[in-house]
């Protein structure tokens, strides 16, 4: 009994903070296994499925997840796979993070580390470094904006490639 007395002593002291400083060390709310989808006027935009995400302020955080964009003609345009990213409540923009690729309808595959997603532009962007394969071509660079079925490419800087340009 004297050491459960001694244990909670020491919890309950280690555990008090001033007031004003407290956080919570892990979030209120958290998800698994989940979906989201973004409709705009009637048209499926995007869907993503994630296999956890936490709500942080105006941020959601989201781990191991797929996201599907979708054309007007309700086809997937590319699905882009990512470790980890966050979404913006306030305007639905991306940032993936980890190991992201995307792979277009077509098999144009893009890598890179790092990639956002602006719903007001409706575009994928980067300024980290790139690579992707479109039929048997292999590119790379630093930075890229893009259409997200991958038809519209723009490297920034640092171009290089093997094959033919269109």
């Amino acid at each position: 009994m004297k050491n459960i007395i001694v244990f909670a002593a020491i919890f309950f002291a280690l555990g008090c903070q001033k007031e004003g400083n407290w956080e919570m060390p892990y979030p209120a709310e958290k998800i698994t296994a989940f979906t989201l989808k973004e409709v705009h006027r009637g048209l499926l935009r995007w869907e993503l499925q994630g296999e956890s995400a936490l709500e942080k302020g105006d941020t959601i955080v989201i781990y191991q997840f797929n996201l599907k964009f979708y054309k007007n003609d309700g086809t997937v345009a590319s699905i882009l796979r990512a470790d980890s990213g966050y979404i913006s409540k306030e305007t639905n923009d991306l940032k993936a993070l980890g190991n992201v690729i995307v792979v277009s309808n077509d098999s144009t595959t893009l890598w890179t580390d790092e990639l956002n997603w602006t719903e007001e532009k409706q575009k994928i962007e980067t300024e980290s470094f790139i690579k992707y394969k479109k039929e048997e071509k292999f590119y790379t660079g630093e930075g890229l904006e893009a259409d997200p079925d991958l038809n519209l490419i723009v490297v920034k800087k640092k171009f290089h490639g093997k094959g033919e340009f269109e």
